[in-house]
C-alpha cells in the first residue's frame, strides 16, 4: 500500500476520496476548484502557443487535432467537468500536457469576454494501487505541485468504475441534485488493447456510468508520443529512462527485452536497457507486460506516419526540436560476442541461406580473358549478368575488363572489394594454363591452394559411368580443377540437383566464361542472391546539434566498427534537427579477409556500433539524441 505521507504531501492540490465517504463531502470536493497560480496559467498559455505553431511535419497535425478536441471538451462540459485520468504514464503525460495547454487557452478566451474570471486548477484523478511504482508515486505529487493541479485520488481499492461512478454520480449544480454531464480525458491510442471502436468522443459503455469519453490521441503511435515529450522537453516518469516502455504495476511490468543493452547481461546478473524513446519496433511497446488472461490476442493497426514516414523524403519524415531526458541518460554499453569460427572447407546447399529478405546488394563483375580484350571474341556474359541480376532487384554497380594475367585479376578483386558486396568472375576456370581465375582469388584472399576433397569426389562420380566397383583415378587436369582456395565452397544453387556447383570464396562467386554455361549460372545466381543475401537491422539517430560538433565522436565510431557502414547527413537551416546518422552492418566481415556474415553476426555489430555511438553521443553531447528508429526505405 502506497505510503500516504508520500501521496498526500499536505497541500491543498490533493483530494482524497475513500471508499466510506458521505455524499455530501464528495459534492464539496467536486464543487470546490481553487484558482490557479498565475505562473502556471502563464506558462500554460506559452504551451499552448508552442504547440499551435509548431512547424515539426511528424507530429504538427496531430498536435492541432488534439489540442482541438480538448478545447471542444472544454466548449461543452465547462472546466469543472473535464477531468484528465493522470496515472503518470506516458500517454497520461501527453494528455496532461494538451490538458493544461487548453485549460489556459479556455480562460484566455474567456477573460477577453469577462476579464473578472479566474482561472481554476485543471482537474486530474488518479486511483492509489497497493502495488505502483514508487517512482510513479514522486512524478505524481512532482507534477500536481509543479503545474498546481486540482488532483482528486481514489483510496486503494475503489475500482476504476467505482470510482467513475461516483464522480458521474455526485457531479451536481450546488445545492441541487441536478447532475452535470462529465467528460474524461484519457490517453486512449488505436493500438491498445481497450481501444475497440472507440472515437475522439465515444460515450461510455453499457455497463458504465453515463460520461463522455475524449481521445485526443486516438490516431497517435509509439514514436509520436515520445518525439512529442522531447520536442517540448517536457518531464516523464524516470522508469522510461531505464527501459520501461509501458507502465502497469510492479508485479506485471518490466523493462521491455528488446531495449536490453547488447552484451550486457554477459557482465553482470542485472542486465541494463536503453531509454524508451530508442525503441526501435513500436509493436514491442507492450513487450515487457506481463500478459493478462483475460487479454485477447490483437492485431496492431497500421502505424500512422511511422513506416510511411520512412519511405518519403526526408523534408515530411519528421521535424525535431532539440530535446533532453529530464531524468537520465542513456546507459553505457560493453559488449562481448564471442568470434565466430569459420569453416574452411565445406559444402554446403541452397538451405544453408545467407539471409531471407532479399535486400538490395551491389555487384561488381570481373570479366576474364585475352580473347575479349583483344577482340576476338564478343563478350555476352556482362550483358547476361545485367538482364539476369536486374530481373531479380539486385544491382549491378560495375563491370571490369581484365586479361589472363593473375597480377591482374588479382589486383582488380581487391579493388572491387572496396566498391562492392559481392564479387562474380567470368572465365578463366579449367584445366588449361590460361585459366588462373581460381589461384588469382587464392591471392587476393590471402589463402593458400589445397586439394578439396568435396570437388574430388565430384569429379569422380561424373567420371563413373555406371560401372560400379572400378575406381577412378583422376587425371592431372582433374587433380588441378580440384586444388581450390581453402575456403572455398560448393554452393548447390540450382534447382536442378544435376547441375554443377558454384564456387565460393567468402564474397566472391567464381563462374565459367561460356557464355552459355555462365548465363545458366548467373539466372541461379541472381535468384540466390535476391532470396538469401542477408541485411542487418539499421538504425538511424536523429540529432539536435550540427554534423561538425559530432565529428570525433563519429570518426571514432568509424575507426571502432570497420564492419558498420556509417552515414552522416547535415541539415542546414532546420530549426528542429541538424544531423541525422545511419548505422547498417557491412554484409562481409572485412574487406581484407571478406566474409558473407549470418544475419544475427550483422545485427550484433550493428547494436554494438550503436551501443558505442549512444554512450559517447551522451557522454560527449549530452541531449543531442532526439529519437532511434529503423531508417528503411528512407531517401534524402
Amino acid at each position: 500500500m502506497t505510503d500516504e505521507s508520500k501521496l498526500y504531501p499536505g497541500i491543498g492540490n490533493w483530494k482524497k476520496i475513500s471508499a466510506g465517504i458521505k455524499k455530501d463531502d464528495i459534492r464539496e470536493i467536486l464543487s470546490t476548484q481553487d484558482d490557479w497560480s498565475d505562473s502556471q496559467f502563464e506558462e500554460s498559455i506559452v504551451l499552448y502557443e508552442k504547440f499551435v505553431n509548431c512547424q515539426d511535419s511528424f507530429v504538427a497535425p496531430l498536435i492541432r487535432d488534439a489540442l482541438c478536441h480538448v478545447d471542444q471538451a472544454y466548449r461543452l462540459y465547462g472546466p469543472s467537468s473535464v477531468l484528465c485520468s493522470f496515472n503518470g504514464g506516458k500517454d497520461a503525460v501527453v494528455i496532461l500536457e494538451l490538458l493544461r495547454a487548453a485549460a489556459a487557452h479556455y480562460y484566455r478566451t474567456k477573460r477577453e469576454i469577462q476579464p473578472e474570471v479566474k482561472p481554476k486548477r485543471p482537474r486530474v484523478i488518479y486511483f492509489d494501487h497497493k502495488d505502483e511504482f514508487p517512482e510513479i508515486v514522486e512524478f505524481l505529487n512532482r507534477s500536481v505541485c509543479n503545474y498546481d493541479l486540482d488532483m482528486i485520488t481514489f483510496e486503494e481499492g475503489i475500482s476504476f468504475p467505482t470510482g467513475l461512478s461516483m464522480l458521474v454520480e455526485h457531479s451536481v449544480v450546488a445545492t441541487t441534485d441536478h447532475k452535470i454531464p462529465v467528460s474524461f480525458v484519457l490517453g486512449t491510442r488505436a493500438t491498445d488493447p481497450n481501444a475497440g471502436n472507440q472515437g475522439h468522443f465515444a460515450p461510455s459503455s453499457h455497463y458504465m456510468p453515463p460520461f463522455m469519453r475524449v481521445n485526443p490521441i486516438l490516431n497517435w503511435n509509439y514514436g509520436h508520443v515520445w518525439h512529442f515529450l522531447r520536442l517540448f522537453k517536457l518531464p516523464y516518469c524516470q522508469l522510461y529512462d531505464q527501459g520501461y516502455t509501458s507502465l502497469g504495476t510492479v508485479k506485471d511490468t518490466f523493462p521491455c527485452p528488446a531495449l536490453e543493452v547488447a552484451g550486457s547481461s554477459f557482465e553482470s546478473d542485472v542486465p541494463r536497457f536503453w531509454p524508451a524513446y530508442m525503441l526501435q519496433d513500436w509493436d514491442l511497446e507492450r513487450a515487457g507486460r506481463i500478459k493478462k488472461d483475460k487479454d485477447k490476442p490483437r492485431t496492431s493497426l497500421p502505424r500512422m506516419d511511422s513506416k510511411k514516414s520512412l519511405e518519403t523524403d526526408m523534408s515530411t519524415v519528421t521535424d525535431l526540436d532539440a530535446g533532453e531526458s529530464r531524468s537520465g541518460r542513456a546507459p553505457i554499453n560493453t559488449v562481448h560476442i564471442p568470434v565466430m569460427n569459420e569453416e574452411e572447407t565445406a559444402v554446403t546447399t541452397v538451405g544453408d541461406s545467407i539471409g531471407d529478405d532479399g535486400d538490395q546488394r551491389t555487384v561488381g563483375l570481373l570479366i576474364i580473358g585475352d580473347e575479349i580484350l583483344k577482340g576476338l571474341t564478343a563478350d555476352a556474359n556482362a550483358q547476361a549478368a545485367a538482364k539476369a541480376l536486374r530481373e531479380q532487384n539486385v544491382p549491378l554497380a560495375k563491370v571490369v575488363f581484365v586479361s589472363d594475367c593473375s597480377l591482374s585479376i588479382e589486383q582488380e578483386i581487391k579493388r572491387l572489394q572496396l566498391e562492392v558486396d559481392i564479387v562474380i568472375t567470368s572465365g578463366g576456370v579449367g584445366p588449361t594454363h590460361d585459366d588462373v581465375t581460381i589461384k588469382s582469388v587464392a591471392n587476393a584472399l590471402g589463402k593458400e591452394m589445397a586439394f578439396h576433397e568435396g570437388m574430388a569426389e565430384l569429379l569422380r562420380n561424373k567420371m563413373d559411368d555406371g560401372k560400379e566397383g572400378k575406381p577412378c583415378n583422376l587425371t592431372q587436369a582433374q587433380i588441378k580443377m580440384s586444388t581450390l582456395p581453402s575456403n572455398a565452397k560448393l554452393k548447390y544453387i540450382s534447382e536442378d540437383k544435376t547441375d554443377w556447383p558454384t564456387l565460393q570464396c567468402r564474397n566472391i562467386f567464381i563462374l565459367p566464361g561460356v557464355p552459355q554455361y555462365f548465363a545458366k549460372k548467373i539466372n541461379d545466381l541472381a535468384k540466390y542472391l535476391s532470396t538469401h543475401l542477408e541485411r542487418s537491422a539499421t538504425y538511424k539517430v536523429v540529432l539536435s546539434v550540427d554534423e561538425a560538433s559530432i565529428v570525433p565522436i563519429l570518426n571514432d565510431a568509424v575507426d571502432a566498427h570497420p564492419n558498420v557502414s556509417f552515414g552522416s547527413y547535415p541539415f542546414v537551416g532546420r530549426p528542429d534537427f541538424q544531423t541525422v546518422l545511419t548505422l547498417e552492418s557491412r554484409p562481409v566481415e572485412s574487406r581484407k579477409d571478406p566474409l558473407i556474415l549470418s544475419k544475427d553476426e550483422m545485427d550484433n555489430n550493428v547494436k554494438r556500433a550503436l551501443d558505442h555511438l549512444i554512450h559517447e553521443l551522451e557522454e560527449r553531447e549530452s541531449g543531442s539524441i532526439l529519437r532511434v528508429e529503423n531508417n528503411d526505405g528512407l531517401s534524402f
